[in-house]
């Protein structure tokens, strides 16, 4: 099994954080992930655009990407703009 990555998600996850986040991801490319959502205080679209497409890319690369400990603030923004925490899940083929 390939390693798992834990990755913790910045507490302002706004654009500024989503460009260093983004390079975050792709140092972590290839293996397991784990995004630990704990900490978010205040996320933007691009945050949440930033994850679906990881989970594209997770999926396209045959890895498993969830968020883990989603914090209130984190879950609020996702249920603002309509998106539900399963469509930035991506599960390895077993």
């Amino acid at each position: 099994m390939d390693d798992m990555h834990a990755l913790p998600l910045p507490e302002t996850f706004d654009r500024k954080a989503v460009a260093q986040f983004a390079q975050t991801l792709m140092d972590h490319r290839g293996g397991d992930a784990v995004l630990d959502a704990s900490a978010v205080t205040r996320m933007g679209v691009p945050a949440v655009e930033l994850l679906v497409a990881a989970r594209k890319q997770w999926l396209v690369d045959g890895h498993s990407l969830r968020i883990s400990d989603a914090s209130a603030a984190f879950l609020s923004t996702l249920d603002d703009i309509g998106v539900s925490l399963d469509l930035l899940h991506a599960e390895a083929p077993a």
